[in-house]
């Protein structure tokens, strides 16, 4: 994640299994942002910088992060409009985890986080369009989620988690709004208040389903924006989990430099709303 970013920018349909050698896509390669060691330490300006689209092959911008079989399993994910986003779906079960990822990098912000997860779920991560291996679309990052939520659901999970870190946990929370108790429960991750035209303190007021709230306490503004919109949530069970610094977003899952009782809450959180 960049130091000086506020605001992060971090469609349902059939799985199409596309060989990675035949297929080359527009793709927003931001892999400078991508890893998850990034601290966030100050606020930024409110403006969203929209990545230079490059030529990478299909799941490139993801390699780097990807066992061989995770590579050979992406798939295009039909999203809202025409957009086809590079995906990934892991573990299996009646309870789908799916995650979305900050302004600044793609669906490997999650790993290797996302495996231990898929030990006990099935895990659908994503890129948003314009990011990672995902050429540039409308920008509809809730209508994404929801795609990618159905898709789930279509391949045999009953009972959906909605995951997002930073512009990701905007996005959430949004799509949580908007899907009702199409899904489970939702976990926002350092979440700002507003990210573009995505408002989560708005969408806040519309959602019913538990949520859990993380953050780093020293994390800029971040602290601030959390807090808010879990105030605003409807929703009566509404955990959060803090730890002391500038840990942000995915980040604070992650299994080197994040911390083991965030996972444990979301590990919590996950088990208790869907009873597994």
């Amino acid at each position: 994640m960049g130091s000086g970013e506020q605001h992060h920018r971090t469609r349902r349909g059939p799985r199409h299994w596309l060989p990675p050698c035949c297929l080359v896509l527009v793709a927003a390669v931001t892999l400078a942002g991508c890893g998850v060691h990034a601290h966030h330490s100050q606020a930024a300006p409110p403006s969203v910088a929209i990545p230079t689209a490059t030529q990478a092959r299909f799941g490139e911008a993801d390699w780097y992060c990807l066992s061989a079989r995770e590579r050979s399993e992406m798939f295009l994910l039909d999203g809202p409009g025409h957009d086809r986003l590079a995906a990934l779906s892991i573990g299996t079960g009646r309870v789908a985890v799916i995650l979305a990822h900050q302004s600044d990098g793609s669906l490997c912000q999650w790993w290797p986080y996302a495996r231990s997860l898929a030990a006990r779920f099935r895990v659908v991560a994503f890129d948003f369009d314009g990011s990672g291996a995902s050429p540039s679309g409308d920008g509809n990052y809730p209508g994404e989620i929801a795609a990618a939520s159905w898709w789930a659901r279509h391949h045999g999970s009953r009972l959906i988690v909605l995951m997002g870190a930073s512009m990701g946990g905007t996005a959430v929370m949004v799509a949580a709004a908007n899907l009702g108790h199409l899904v489970a429960g939702v976990i926002d991750l350092s979440g700002p208040a507003q990210f573009g035209a995505m408002d989560a303190l708005a969408a806040a007021r519309r959602v019913r389903v538990p949520a859990l709230f993380g953050y780093g306490t020293l994390d800029g503004a971040f602290p601030v924006y959390v807090r808010a919109v879990r105030a605003a949530t409807a929703s009566r069970d509404k955990p959060v989990v803090t730890v002391s610094g500038g840990t942000h977003g995915a980040a604070l899952v992650d299994p080197v430099v994040g911390y083991e009782q965030v996972r444990q809450a979301v590990l919590r959180f996950i088990q208790a709303i869907t009873h597994t």
